[in-house]
């Protein structure tokens, strides 16, 4: 089976690679797409080469691989027809959504050079809204030309429906690297947070990711005015909401309480998410954005920390059993859990362990690659039953 994989964020050796490796590890024929150069959250950053690797990987110049308000979506690659005609896939995952251009002359080119491969087009996708021209015209294109829609989020397969799709579509979640991302041992628990400088008998619990105001940041800070002193914060990340949380700690008086640090590699973020005693993602819903899927929740799961997060979105599907939720928004709902898990650490450590044991049933990268790879199959073998 020779799949073409066309993914920005395979460009990453940990964002996106561990699920091609994976595939591979099946025995799938994998070439994989990715561009150049990519803008990653402001900053370009040039594709990552895996090392012995054991598929094809095709960095590709991308054209228009940023343009202001249109963003990424009308990237695509001039390179791809001649790499088409070379590779032969028997299937195209188009990991994209279904309205940027790299989508619609990758189904162009499959319509005119190999029009019996069947072409699987991937969303994340959670809020159903009128995309501006020529966004819109291209997903309805997409959609028509797809033979399977992949959605990280069960309501992003409802948006594709309503937008025309009828044929078979599955949820096929994010993933996280269950060995890097694993529980510490007392011993080097007590160390991790030694060397943090978090007291004996503090709670910590922690916010990791982008700094900016639709992460409800500042719902947790609210939240923490209402907790007892021996719960603390350390918010992980960078983002331009940082001045503005920066003004709120102090204002609210929590210098003594909250620690800000700078994003970290995984490599680093791991032992530090293993110390925590709760990871909170607090996101608020807006009129154009809502959390999609949260990959910091089983990152934090994955290390047998238990996980809070608000409402918005995806959230709850991915904390399931291995936390708790509460209403977005909701600074009192929100110290009331994390009071409740201060007062009850053993109640908090079987959160974690429920949340470690939902990670390797459901998130790691060799789960999510055998989904993709059954539904591989099961295009193939309706292609041959026509």
């Amino acid at each position: 089976m020779k799949v073409l994989l066309v993914s920005h964020t395979c460009q990453s050796r940990t964002e996106g690679q561990p699920k091609a490796f994976e595939l591979a590890r099946l025995g799938v024929e994998l070439c994989v797409v990715v561009p150049q150069q990519w803008m990653h959250y402001g900053q370009w950053r040039p594709a990552q080469v895996p090392e012995n690797a054991p598929f094809r990987f095709e960095v590709l110049p991308a054209k228009w691989a940023w343009c202001g308000p249109a963003q990424s979506y009308l990237h695509f690659y001039p390179g791809m027809e001649a790499l088409i005609r070379d590779f032969k896939p028997d299937v195209i995952d188009l990991w994209e959504e279904p309205w940027s251009l790299v989508s619609l002359r990758t189904l162009r080119l499959r319509d005119r050079l190999c029009p019996d491969v069947p072409l699987v087009s991937e969303t994340e996708q959670n809020i159903d809204k009128r995309l501006p021209p020529p966004f819109e015209p291209i997903r309805s294109r997409v959609l028509k030309g797809a033979n399977f829609v992949v959605g990280r989020n069960a309501q992003s397969l409802e948006i594709v429906a309503r937008k025309g799709f009828e044929g078979p579509s599955r949820v096929v979640p994010n993933a996280v690297d269950a060995e890097l991302f694993h529980p510490l041992s007392e011993q080097e628990r007590k160390e991790k947070r030694e060397q943090l400088g978090w007291g004996e008998g503090e709670f910590w619990c922690g916010y990791v990711g982008r700094l900016v105001e639709e992460k409800g940041i500042g719902d947790l800070l609210d939240a923490l005015v209402l907790c007892d002193s021996a719960i603390h914060v350390v918010i992980v990340g960078d983002g331009t909401h940082k001045p503005e949380l920066e003004v709120q700690i102090g204002r609210l008086g929590l210098q003594e309480r909250v620690q800000m640090r700078a994003g970290l590699p995984p490599s680093e973020l791991a032992p530090l998410m293993g110390a925590l005693d709760a990871l909170v993602l607090p996101s608020r819903t807006t009129a154009r954005w809502k959390e999609q899927f949260g990959r910091v929740l089983i990152e934090a799961n994955a290390c047998g920390v238990a996980a809070v997060g608000s409402d918005s979105g995806a959230i709850p599907d991915v904390v399931g059993q291995g936390g708790r939720i509460f209403p977005e928004g909701d600074d009192a709902a929100l110290a009331e859990i994390l009071v409740d898990l201060a007062g009850h650490p053993e109640e908090a450590r079987r959160l974690g362990r429920e949340g470690r044991r939902s990670v390797l049933e459901r998130y790691t990268w060799a789960r999510v690659a055998e989904a993709m790879k059954g539904i591989y199959e099961e295009l193939l073998a309706a292609r041959t039953a026509r």
